[in-house]
């Protein structure tokens, strides 16, 4: 019973996530009429910056302070490309084809997701023990 009970909780943790994906992208289609392709990897930031934050937290970081952190770190990181992509790349082809806007935000994933391999690498750690948190913070700086 208990495994159906954390099941449960994980696949409502998991469809809370791709609601909020699916409804920033909704919002800023239906907003702007912009297809952003790299909305993901906008989001995918803010994970990573959120879990840099989790592994500073496990090095010896704030207790009170660091689910706010990686909150505020998380929004500020996806917000800061995201301003970064609108205003030094998109507002030029306001008007324009829609074409090429898909084509300048297929771009902007291609390069988001290199930079996100330059910047915390491609190996994949699980954090499922402080030890390994600590380890990726320290890798990571």
């Amino acid at each position: 019973m208990l495994t159906l009970l954390a099941i449960l909780v994980d696949g409502l943790i998991y469809a809370s996530w791709l609601f909020m994906v699916a409804a920033g992208l909704t919002l800023i289609y239906g907003v702007m009429k912009i297809l952003n392709m790299a909305h993901g990897s906008m989001f995918a930031i803010g994970a990573y910056t959120s879990a840099w934050i989790a592994g500073w937290y496990f090095t010896g970081g704030s207790v009170t302070w660091g689910y706010l952190l990686m909150l505020g770190g998380a929004i500020a990181a996806g917000a800061l490309v995201g301003l970064i992509v609108e205003r030094g790349l998109l507002r030029f082809l306001y008007g324009r084809d829609p074409v090429v806007m898909i084509l300048l935000t297929y771009a902007v994933l291609l390069i988001l997701e290199d930079v996100i391999k330059l910047v915390w690498g491609s190996t994949l750690i699980l954090p499922s023990s402080r030890i390994q948190c600590s380890a990726a913070a320290r890798s990571a700086r």
